[in-house]
């Protein structure tokens, strides 16, 4: 029972929005939570993004994506995030260099075979310290950087809804954009999760001696496809893909059988959606809706993305 309450705490964490196949079926990044404007840099100046995300599932599919992996599975999860962009004016390469950080705060309210359980606090931070952004004259952008995923967030290895992963995790990042004077714009955010071990792991149904445990490592891609209908707004379509590339290692031979019998436990899902960019002032407003068309090995659900781009200082470049 434990093991549902786990998985379900996954769910909220918007270091973890969306429950995956890793321990407690938890992850770091927030699939969906860029799109458009999200493949790159602004010019240089300090820049606050604000995210609100909420996301609900009723299902919990097995291997095959088929439902009732977790019986009476029913989640729903909110999201407010503050991040902050210095594009610093400075070339690194050729490229504008710039760096951020992310501080989300989380709700869970989870529903599982008959139990309950809920919980609300700030989870892992996210920095990266050197991100670099190139301008072409064709309309295409490329960004490249590494997010360090830092586990400052609430914690216990016993808690039934942990919104902490509690391991490092660094996130090589490529993200490229096409904005032409005329027709579609495109942006594309790729990512690879490489986790560490957690040397203080949950105690759960997977795990029940609460061994070392290092979730495998993923990838994920958020995409928008947008067109302008007016100079201050573009609508399209925006989603997501992530798959588990490798399996969960745990240092306890029983423990890892069963995940082997899983095939690893490694998660898969699609999802997409409409979205709108309105043009506010100085504000960029982006909102997103995101099906889940299929999911393995982890929830399958609706979500739902407000983000604000708001510039609060700019200066030239050096």
């Amino acid at each position: 029972m434990r093991k549902t309450i786990a998985l379900a705490a996954a769910c909220a964490a918007f270091a973890g929005t969306s429950a995956r196949a890793t321990e407690s079926g938890g992850n770091v990044y927030p699939l969906g939570a860029e799109g458009t404007l999200a493949g790159a840099l602004p010019p240089p100046g300090v820049y606050y993004l604000g995210y609100v995300q909420s996301y609900s599932a009723d299902r919990f599919n097995d291997g095959d994506g088929k439902q009732g992996f977790i019986p009476a599975f029913d989640v729903d999860a909110q999201a407010a995030v503050s991040r902050i962009v210095w594009v610093t004016g400075k070339k690194v390469l050729g490229a504008d260099l710039a760096m951020h950080v992310v501080a989300p705060v989380v709700r869970l309210d989870a529903h599982i075979a008959g139990v309950s359980d809920r919980r609300t606090g700030v989870t892992d931070v996210t920095v990266d310290p050197l991100i670099l952004g190139w301008h072409f004259t064709n309309g295409l952008h490329v960004l490249t950087g590494v997010d360090i995923n830092v586990p400052v967030g609430n914690y216990s290895r016993t808690s039934v809804a942990n919104i902490s992963r509690h391991h490092w995790n660094v996130e090589p990042v490529v993200a490229v954009a096409y904005y032409p004077k005329n027709g579609l714009q495109f942006d594309l955010k790729a990512m690879y999760d490489i986790n560490f071990k957690n040397r203080d792991a949950q105690i759960n149904a997977l795990n029940p001696t609460g061994a070392d445990y290092r979730s495998g490592n993923e990838l994920h891609v958020d995409f928008a496809a947008t067109k302008p209908v007016h100079p201050k707004v573009s609508v399209g379509v925006g989603g997501y893909y992530y798959r588990q590339t490798t399996s969960d290692q745990v240092d306890d031979p029983a423990a890892q059988a069963t995940i082997d019998t899983l095939g690893g436990f490694k998660g898969e899902v699609f999802a997409a959606g409409p979205t709108v960019r309105v043009a506010a002032g100085k504000a960029q407003v982006i909102a997103t809706w995101q099906h889940e068309f299929t999911a393995r090995y982890r929830p399958q659900g609706e979500k739902l993305w407000i983000k604000m781009i708001l510039p609060l200082a700019s200066f030239s470049r050096k």
